[in-house]
């Protein structure tokens, strides 16, 4: 049965699409039709109400994804061992920098590495083997000067450096954590010996062991 919005009347020939009082077009009030249009109806209400539900769901995902990774790095220290790289990379730009200059014998710009620059350059594990290498070119040949002119408290305090920095070999930490050269230890104790001999000689043995207590 169809119901004419026009003038209300019913018209059951389902084949005539308007009425044939008015000739309005006519509204299908059929079963068929009507579930049809509630089928359609729930549909829609289904689709909109999935949207929340699906937002929800990826939000959910999303931060559980974002927590995994969070562990992950925690686990990893992967920050530590970011840093712990970034560390690594500027201590072998250190060592680089001084053994460039050794390798040139630009001891001047030794100089300023392990001198004037010391307090960025210590950080390098071979910051000490490379300020004995420049100990020993810079120092022997004023002690030897100093000993040419009776300047005993120029001899020693060089007799001091030199002493001093080659003491250090005995802690046992010491070879644990920087970096040493076969050569320049072997160079470094010899320069000790050497200028020991002459301090005895010269009598000032006490004043020489006064340094190194």
């Amino acid at each position: 049965m169809r119901i004419c919005p026009g003038c209300g009347a019913g018209v059951p020939d389902r084949k005539t699409a308007f009425c044939p009082y008015c000739g309005r077009e006519l509204i299908d009030l059929s079963r068929e039709n009507t579930d049809r249009k509630i089928r359609e109806v729930k549909r829609a209400q289904s689709e909109t109400s999935s949207v929340p539900k699906k937002l929800g769901l990826i939000v959910a995902v999303t931060l559980l994804a974002l927590f995994l990774l969070l562990a992950v790095v925690v686990f990893l220290d992967i920050p530590g061992k970011m840093n712990e790289s970034g560390m690594r990379r500027e201590m072998d730009k250190l060592s680089g920098d001084m053994r460039k200059a050794y390798e040139k014998e630009d001891w001047d710009r030794l100089e300023q590495y392990l001198i004037d620059e010391c307090e960025v350059y210590i950080e390098s594990s071979d910051y000490f083997l490379y300020r004995t290498a420049w100990f020993l070119h810079t120092y022997p040949p004023l002690f030897d000067e100093a000993y040419g002119a009776h300047d005993t408290e120029e001899m020693l305090f060089i007799y001091e450096i030199m002493a001093e920095d080659y003491d250090m070999r005995f802690d046992d930490i010491f070879f644990s954590v920087y970096g040493t050269d076969e050569e320049i230890e072997e160079a470094l104790a010899q320069e000790v010996e050497r200028e020991t001999e002459i301090m005895v000689e010269e009598g000032l043995e006490d004043e020489m062991y006064k340094l190194r207590r």
